[in-house]
């Protein structure tokens, strides 16, 4: 029962490399599957308002000033926002990490 379970994690592992090694051929293309799906992580974990304001700042490159202005919110909001979406996006980041670790291990 045991020998079953490990060659179905050396199968799943298996898998896994052939699919990271097919999509590593193109770049370009893992790239975009993987923007894509982690772009619509994002949206399911923060507010409309975080995602907006962490995506004017981290993609565009606005300054909070600019961010304020654009949004018609206070500077200080914008602060706000952009501190707790970047705590839901590292919360996000460890979690996933910690189960492909311990997936893999």
């Amino acid at each position: 029962m045991k020998t079953e379970r490990l060659s179905e994690q050396a199968a799943n592992h298996a898998a896994y490399e052939r699919y990271v090694a097919e999509m590593g051929e193109d770049d370009s293309a893992f790239r975009a599957k993987f923007r894509e799906a982690f772009f619509d992580a994002l949206q399911e974990q923060l507010t409309a308002r975080q995602y907006q304001v962490l995506w004017l700042s981290e993609v565009e490159g606005l300054s909070g000033k600019e961010i304020s202005y654009r949004l018609g919110i206070s500077q200080s909001a914008v602060s706000r926002h952009l501190t707790r979406g970047k705590k839901r996006l590292r919360v996000l980041l460890a979690y996933n990490l910690e189960l492909r670790n311990n997936a893999y291990a």
